[in-house]
């Protein structure tokens, strides 16, 4: 009887399976870092820097099928948007963001959020925390050698502030929030036949 009943399962189990046929997949050599199917959503930048977001609706040989989808938020109500579907070829994708990095919709067109998204230490990666501690010092020392009537130029307060400004900036010219798809990384998609 258990036999005949794990049968029966089985079967029933198999009728409701969906495979996916399509996938998409964004490789760095040989490994894989994620998959896309049809329905998840997808974020990429096109080669003149604009961000392109929406639902994957088709995935073919060399190209692919994007509704953009834009989500308005307010204190009663939730409105969401959807745009005409759009298709891309794998060519024309020039970058994607990595892991934790959000694509908003924001002034008009989609961009990468500066909220940070998910990202851990995003605030001391991107060198936000020490422009603004360099900046803060800064006024501070000028501030306090005004107040005492006393040139904050001589003790080297500002060397210090000056040079905590300078390491944020370099941090925020060498973090970048993309994975450029040229040599190390490519898309490419997998067609599974029914």
């Amino acid at each position: 009887m258990s036999k005949i009943l794990l049968v029966v399962l089985l079967v029933f189990c198999y009728t409701f399976v969906y495979s996916q046929q399509n996938i998409l997949i964004f490789k760095k050599g040989l490994k894989t870092i994620n998959r896309f199917w049809l329905g998840s959503f997808f974020a990429f930048q096109l080669e003149n820097k604009q961000w392109q977001k929406g639902q994957l609706t088709r995935i073919q040989n060399d190209s692919f099928y994007i509704r953009p989808m834009v989500v308005r938020y307010s204190l009663m109500k939730n409105d969401t948007i959807y745009h005409r579907v759009t298709g891309f070829a794998i060519a024309d994708v020039f970058a994607m963001p990595k892991k934790g990095i959000l694509i908003d919709y924001i002034d008009g067109r989609f961009q990468i959020s500066r909220t940070g998204g998910h990202v851990h230490w995003y605030w001391i990666k991107s060198g936000w925390m020490f422009r603004v501690g360099g900046a803060g010092y800064a006024a501070l020392n000028v501030t306090n050698g005004f107040i005492k009537n006393e040139p904050s130029f001589k003790d080297g307060n500002l060397g210090i502030a000056a040079g905590t400004f300078l390491f944020g900036l370099l941090l925020k010219r060498i973090y970048k929030p993309t994975f450029n798809l040229k040599n190390k990384y490519h898309l490419e998609t997998i067609h599974l036949s029914k």
